[in-house]
């Protein structure tokens, strides 16, 4: 491979070009810091739009402030951890703002968990304080019960009633009655600011740390890409404890002063309606809600005069090619934008503004440097599989209280990521699924995302997991779980026939179970670890 197709990074405008930044300042030592410069910028300008709540830059900044004054009054300082378990609403910023205004670390949890997990994490990360939605009371005190750990418990009130005894204070006296006085204090880019658990898919959930200069980098990357306008809109519709509302567009949309638009959740019905009403032009959106879209909403239905969508960013796995097309086709969305980060370094490459090339998650971006390594941490060539590994600001400062995994992930400067994958000649790469996930087949490796990219390209196919299950002769067999699309049927047989043309025939899986749905963990990823208990109760 030679250096001009080693790493094909394409910084398309500069932060003094961007239009998005005109006028701006654009360099913080915090993300705190970042949010009182646009409050101070452009007061007026609205920052969120929720329902029938229309909050600007100014009142964000202002209800942070009110946050961080009652915190410091608490006891919070710099380095401590504040922790939100907190529905999809304005009131995730007014608490993450406050608690990064004193340099302390905002963290969430899932609010899908149960008492037990939740116990887990208040003993792993130790807040000093917790703000609960009313809707998660009830699993929240059972955690509060069984952890060692006692937080100060604030209510976030969303007029759910609840008979917990646990709740210390409710925000909305907060928001009342504490002065808004600037709170931030002095930090610096190294400093930790949030605190996310991964979704614990090769065990218990690891607490992920990141800088500031981590995601002041993430801001930057999502700038560079020159697709944002001033009068951009964009729509998050995934749960707010995750990575990629958080930190790959919350603090990048705030970094460039646009507007949020904050659903509770995501609903089909709701979909067009809300991106007419609040003229969305941007949205994140994992493969099975567009899937869910297109299958129950007509397009008839959709006045195509209100739609001013322009692009739809991919997440959690690669978007089926039809469904990206029916989209660009019916609706005019200029672009399907694919690429691939995780929590420990939410961005790494993608497909924007590149000549398409199928199931690639595209290239390095800017300011990153991407390669695929081998076991004993060798770069390999062009066409050969390996783990992919990231350098940059962007990745993690390391995992909470757990300093061996840290140096296993991290090893001179590269984050290894547990994804695997290949780097063709023209720097564009491919994964081929994670290392846990790499079946044995008697020896032979078997990657299942290779198998599972050929049956999404059956005419007859919707999704497809593909996943290593126990076999007493060879170690492993491949077992694939099949949805078929909308009035198709389909045999084993059948699958099997369409493989033996196109992959070797120990690949093919000796499994194949048709289903209606699939299990789907908290951030819209298929959960294989349960489709493998399903068809071990099916004794398949």
């Amino acid at each position: 491979m030679n250096d001009k197709t080693k790493y094909i990074t394409r910084s398309l405008v500069s932060l003094k070009e961007a239009e998005v930044l005109k006028g701006r300042l654009f360099e913080f030592d915090s993300v705190a810091e970042m949010i009182k410069t646009r409050a101070t910028e452009s007061p007026e300008k609205v920052h969120v739009l929720y329902y029938d709540q229309v909050i600007t830059y100014s009142e964000t900044n202002e209800r942070a402030n009110r946050v961080a004054n009652f915190l410091k009054e608490k006891g919070v300082k710099k380095g401590d951890v504040v922790s939100l378990m907190v529905l999809n609403s304005p009131e995730v910023y007014y608490t993450m703002f406050g608690a990064q205004k004193l340099g302390a670390i905002a963290g969430t949890i899932n609010f899908m968990l149960k008492g037990p997990e939740i116990a887990y994490i208040l003993d792993d990360c130790r807040p000093k304080v917790v703000f609960v939605s009313g809707e998660f009371m009830k699993d929240f005190a059972i955690g509060y019960g069984l952890a060692e750990h006692k937080p100060f418990v604030v209510e976030v009130s969303t007029g759910i009633d609840h008979d917990e005894n646990i709740v210390q204070e409710k925000l909305a006296n907060i928001l009342t009655h504490y002065h808004s006085d600037e709170a931030l204090v002095s930090q610096n880019l190294d400093d930790p600011f949030l605190l996310l658990y991964s979704s614990g898919t090769t065990g218990r959930p690891k607490g992920v740390i990141l800088s500031n200069r981590a995601q002041m980098a993430a801001c930057k990357t999502m700038v560079k890409m020159d697709l944002w306008r001033p009068g951009d809109i964009f729509m998050i519709l995934l749960p707010m404890f995750h990575v990629n509302p958080i930190c790959c567009y919350s603090f990048p949309l705030t970094y460039m002063g646009l507007t949020i638009c904050i659903r509770k959740g995501f609903s089909p019905l709701e979909f067009w309606p809300s991106i007419t009403r609040y003229g969305v032009t941007v949205l994140c959106a994992v493969p099975a809600m567009l899937t869910y879209v297109l299958n129950r909403i007509e397009s008839s239905a959709v006045d195509q005069s209100e739609v001013k969508l322009k692009y739809i960013f991919g997440g959690a796995s690669p978007l089926p090619a039809e469904v990206a097309e029916t989209f660009k086709n019916v609706y005019g969305v200029r672009s399907i934008i694919d690429g691939y980060g995780l929590t420990e370094c939410p961005f790494a490459t993608n497909t924007f503004n590149i000549p398409e090339k199928k199931n690639s998650i595209g290239t390095a971006f800017p300011d990153y440097e991407v390669e695929i390594m081998d076991d004993n941490n060798n770069i390999l060539p062009a066409g050969e599989k390996g783990e992919i590994c990231i350098k940059g600001d962007g990745i993690m400062l390391g995992y909470q209280n757990r300093f061996q995994a840290t140096s296993q992930t991290i090893k001179n400067g590269w984050l290894h990521t547990g994804d695997m994958g290949y780097m063709d000649e023209e720097g564009y790469f491919y994964i081929v699924g994670r290392k846990q996930e790499l079946i044995n087949r008697g020896g032979e490796n078997i990657y299942p995302r290779e198998i599972e990219v050929l049956l999404e390209g059956h005419p007859k196919v919707s999704q497809v997991a593909v996943f290593g299950v126990p076999d007493n002769f060879l170690g492993e067999i491949v077992a694939a779980c099949i949805i078929p699309k909308e009035s198709e049927s389909m045999t084993a047989d059948e699958v099997k026939r369409y493989l033996f043309e196109r992959i070797a025939k120990y690949k093919v899986p000796e499994i194949i179970t048709f289903m209606s749905e699939f299990p789907l963990n908290s951030t819209g990823k298929i959960a294989k670890t349960e489709l493998k208990k399903i068809l071990a109760e099916r004794k398949v």
